[in-house]
């Protein structure tokens, strides 16, 4: 029985990711043909692995080098748009011509989004995004976000701030966060929504909940992925798809987590934690 008691130890190793696991084969009995036909599977498993890899690297690379070659035209269209912009709203352009640049603004400024998003996953890929990190109170945190967006007096925005809970953290990052759970919350669930800061089992905790239908069972486990929509019949919006996931790779960035559910009361409910500052001070 040694020999099958090597094959189930080497088809585990196999299943915990290490495919350079061979065994050795003795004499030319069943069981010896068995042991060399798992070697060659394993082989095929490690040659395929490693072209999977080196195909997603590739696929990594290009759509960083293509969004890098898109900053500088987007730039100089933008600036050009910026200026129609103003004409069409002085009125001296025709209204059919205005009209066009309207959408060709709109359009634009959608495609610099994306490629700023874009250039912002190549980061996490490459692990070289920056966290300027520094203890910060996340209550100013979140009512900096919601001003800076116009949403601070917005009745559609309700936020529960009554407690300091303060945080080792990029504010540029939560700023992101924030902005993209309470974006998405007002364009996709129905208002009002309510931000709530608190602590809970030694962990900072930011809630974001809406009164809309929730997010449906099959579209749950797929909220973060890259480019995913939930409606499928929703094929051009202002969003690129990239939003979640980008919120979710921050909140990584600072041991945290970031996630999806739907509140009893109906709705969608995002939960993100981060850990409390270990010796909190407040920045000037």
């Amino acid at each position: 029985m040694r020999p099958v008691r090597r094959l189930r130890h080497g088809a585990e190793r196999i299943a915990a990711g290490d495919l350079g696991t061979r065994l050795h084969a003795e004499g030319h009995d069943e069981l010896a043909a068995l042991i060399r036909s798992f070697n060659a599977m394993a082989d095929t498993l490690e040659r395929d692995d490693a072209e999977l890899r080196r195909m997603e690297a590739g696929a990594r690379r290009f759509a960083a080098d293509v969004a890098h070659e898109l900053r500088t035209p987007l730039a100089a269209m933008a600036a050009v748009t910026e200026v129609l912009d103003e004409d069409a709203a002085s009125g001296v352009l025709p209204a059919d011509t205005a009209d066009a640049v309207r959408l060709i603004s709109e359009e634009t400024r959608g495609l610099v989004r994306m490629v700023e998003d874009l250039m912002e996953v190549s980061r996490f890929d490459a692990r070289t995004a920056p966290v300027h990190a520094q203890d910060a109170d996340l209550r100013t945190i979140v009512a900096k976000t919601l001003q800076l967006r116009g949403w601070a007096g917005d009745e559609r925005v309700r936020a529960d701030l009554p407690e300091e809970v303060y945080v080792h953290a990029d504010p540029r990052r939560l700023d992101v966060i924030l902005a993209n759970l309470v974006g998405n919350a007002l364009r996709h669930g129905r208002p009002p929504v309510a931000v709530a800061v608190g602590a809970r089992d030694g962990r900072a905790v930011v809630t974001v909940t809406d009164h809309g239908p929730g997010i449906p069972d099959d579209v749950l486990p797929h909220v973060f992925e890259r480019f995913y929509k939930g409606d499928t019949a929703r094929t051009r919006s202002e969003s690129s798809g990239l939003g979640l996931s980008i919120a979710y790779e921050n909140a990584l960035l600072h041991d945290g987590t970031l996630t999806a559910g739907n509140s009893p009361e109906g709705g969608a409910v995002f939960t993100l934690t981060l850990p409390l500052a270990a010796h909190p001070q407040e920045q000037p």
